[in-house]
This record gives C-alpha cells, sequence and structure tokens, in this order.
C-alpha cells in the first residue's frame, strides 16, 4: 500500500473508533442510580397506611422514568406517585405498572410518566402503594447507609414469641450505627419495640436505646433499629437486648445444640454528604439514614452529555481525543498497514534483473 493511502487509512478507521466510541458516551443511560451489591435488606411488604418513599434531587432536565428494584413473588399492581418538594406536596405525576415475577427482586420494574421538562435542580419525592390486595406481597429494596459488619442470612424458622430476646455482637468497624432483625409480622402499634446496647452483659445503663413506630410496620421483611454512631466501636464487644411484643414474629436458626439463634446485620459508617439522595420516607415520617434501591432517567441530548464531559474534564477533552486519534493513527501505520508498497518492489526486480 502506498504510504499516503497507508495513512489516508489510517486516520479515517483512527477516526471511526473515536466516532464510536463517543456514540457510546452519549446513549441513554440512568442519572441517579442506587447502587449496592449484593442486595441484602428488603422492606418487606407494601402498606397503604404507611407507603415506603424516597426524596432525591434532579440534576438533569426531562425526568421521565424512575426504575425500582422489587422483589415480586406474584403478580400485582403498584401506584408509583411522584410529588414536587416534599412527601405532602400535590401529586403530579401518577402511574400503575404490573411487575414481572421475580422472587430474587434484582429486575428493575420501569415506572413511566409524561417527561417534566424542567425537572433540572428541583427535589423530588416518590412513593409505592400497593394498587390490589396481590400487590401487599411485593417488596422493594432498601439500602441503609455505610458499611455492613454482621451479615447474617434470612433465618430458616420462626423464633419463640417472648418479650426478651438477648445476646452479644461484635463490631468489625467503627461508628457502629444501626441493627436490623428479620421478622415475618411487626407492628409496634400492638406493642412497643425496643432495642438497648450495652458495654456489656453486666452494664445496668444502655448506651444507645432505639424504639420503632407506628410507621415502622414491616411484614417478611427487614426491620431497623438506628441510633447514633458510637464512634470508638471498632473491635468492640457489646450486648443487646431486644424488646418486641408477643405478635411480632422474629426469624432465627438454631445452632448446634438445638437453641434458639437470633439473626441480624449491623450497619457502621456516617451520613452521605452532598448526595442528590436524600433520604426513604414511611408515610411522610422521613428516614434519612437510608434509601430505596432505585434509578431515575432524564432526557439527556447528546451536546449536553459532552458538554459535560468537556466540564468535568477541565476543557481538555478534545486535546485529549485529538491526541488520542493522532496516536491511534500513528499504530495503526505501524503495525496494520506495513505492506510494501508494490511499486517500489517491481522496480527492486527490475534492477536485480538488469
Amino acid at each position: 500500500m502506498k504510504p499516503l493511502k497507508a495513512w489516508s487509512a489510517s486516520a479515517f478507521t483512527a477516526l471511526l473508533i473515536l466516532g464510536v466510541s463517543l456514540g457510546g458516551l452519549t446513549r441513554s443511560r440512568p442519572n441517579l442510580e442506587v447502587r449496592t451489591r449484593p442486595l441484602i435488606t428488603h422492606m418487606g411488604g407494601l402498606t397503604t397506611k404507611s407507603p415506603p418513599g424516597q426524596l432525591f434531587r434532579c440534576e438533569q432536565d426531562g425526568l421521565h422514568q424512575i426504575d425500582v428494584r422489587l422483589v415480586s413473588p406474584q403478580k400485582g399492581l403498584v401506584t408509583l406517585r411522584l410529588r414536587a418538594g416534599s412527601p405532602t406536596s400535590e401529586v403530579i405525576r401518577e402511574v400503575s405498572n404490573s411487575p414481572e415475577v421475580d422472587p430474587t427482586g434484582h429486575a428493575w420494574s420501569s415506572f413511566r410518566f409524561p417527561t417534566i421538562a424542567d425537572s433540572r435542580g428541583s427535589t423530588f419525592h416518590f412513593s409505592l402503594s400497593p394498587s390490589d390486595e396481590a400487590a401487599t406481597k411485593i417488596s422493594p429494596w432498601v439500602r441503609f447507609h455505610g458499611q455492613v459488619g454482621v451479615n447474617s442470612p434470612w433465618g430458616d424458622r420462626f423464633l419463640k414469641a417472648r418479650a426478651l430476646h438477648q445476646g452479644d455482637t461484635l463490631s468489625a468497624h467503627a461508628n457502629l450505627r444501626a441493627m436490623a432483625f428479620p421478622v415475618e409480622s411487626f407492628s409496634p402499634a400492638l406493642g412497643s419495640a425496643r432495642l438497648a446496647l450495652f458495654d456489656n452483659s453486666t452494664s445496668e445503663e444502655p448506651i444507645r436505646i432505639s424504639t420503632l413506630e407506628a410507621h415502622d410496620e414491616v411484614s417478611s421483611g427487614w426491620v431497623f433499629f438506628p441510633f447514633e454512631p458510637l464512634p470508638d466501636s471498632r473491635w468492640r464487644r457489646y450486648h443487646y437486648e431486644l424488646q418486641v411484643p408477643d405478635s411480632c414474629q422474629l426469624i432465627g436458626t438454631e445452632d448446634d445444640g438445638g437453641a434458639e439463634v437470633l439473626v441480624y446485620k449491623t450497619f457502621h459508617g456516617l451520613e452521605l454528604s452532598d448526595s442528590p439522595l436524600l433520604g426513604m420516607t414511611r408515610g411522610s415520617a422521613r428516614q434519612p439514614d437510608r434509601d430505596l434501591v432505585f434509578r431515575t432517567w432524564c432526557e439527556d441530548p447528546a451536546e449536553e452529555v459532552i458538554a459535560r464531559l468537556n466540564e468535568r474534564t477541565g476543557g481538555v477533552l478534545w486535546l485529549a481525543a485529538l491526541l488520542w486519534a493522532v496516536a491511534t493513527t500513528i499504530c495503526l501505520r505501524v503495525f496494520v498497514f506495513l505492506t510494501p508498497d508494490s511499486s517500489a518492489f517491481e522496480g527492486s526486480t527490475s534492477s536485480q534483473a538488469i
């Protein structure tokens, strides 16, 4: 191949690759997404008395879709209500959907609605309610802020009803801030629920107390007992006492000796800062220490994506693209288009013949 043709082919191929790469960057993608792996705590069945919700700040115009991860053991109709500002504001969008049956809850359930053109910079709130009786078995996933310490799996049996459950836990991280227990049914309205944390089993005064309220009702899910973080908790052992009403069905397992054992999860860490995630709600009550697992979609024109990338790279996006194209062209010319020039080869042969 002649040198000019080789360089032209190399440059064309490099520009083609660059165009495909930029096209991939500008494809539609979620604007906000709660990412947590693995999914470890689901809230329990939906309820009309205190429906779960989420506050968030939208950073782009054209909000038109919200996806939520739902554990769906059966078909049921779920209604999403979107409000601007707060859980008590007027509903501006309402849409219902029947999620696909997915007991694992790893599939996204999409709720599409008419586009909100001027959504950039605004705070929104959405809530999830069962639209029919079957949907009360559908459960959203919840991500509690912080790092997971003790991470016991869901138990395999109902524990015997009693007023007091107690045990010891070892904190593997600093800032111990919550414990979560799996329950089949839990309604604080039928009796108080209280978690007390002690320095050790002989302490008389608890160092942290967490009491749940009526909106914390749970059906077949994890119930959270949050408290003020313990900053010096790393590698410390604590004693806990869990008081629940007789109507509460705790789920656990048993040890090798046949004794009942509570299963639970612990959470460590501090609050998120400068985040568009503004916390979960139950009814009108805010729960800023946790979020639903969801994502949002906005209209995102290609020119806005390119402008955002240029801004975040300090204005050197196009210089980087140019240097990349030049480097790729040189590499293609050297390693791909190295076929010797045929005319030069023929001239060399003729000279040898003479």
